[in-house]
């Protein structure tokens, strides 16, 4: 597997995860840079799971 569809793969699995663990979720939207540092991605990969969590928080 390309790296970047590995990277896109862990994003997709952090998503769905804040989507169905409340708990994962609210860590993410309280704290996000300690809660991705625990996943090996990119930083633009970081950068994107926190848009998404802000977007959809608003």
């Amino acid at each position: 597997m390309e790296p970047k569809e590995r990277e896109a793969e862990i994003i997709s699995e952090i998503l769905l995860k804040a989507a169905s663990e409340p708990e994962f979720r609210n860590s993410l939207i309280r704290d996000p840079a300690a809660v991705l540092e625990m996943y090996n991605v990119s930083p633009q990969a970081k950068m994107v799971i926190k848009r998404t969590i802000i977007d959809l928080t608003q």
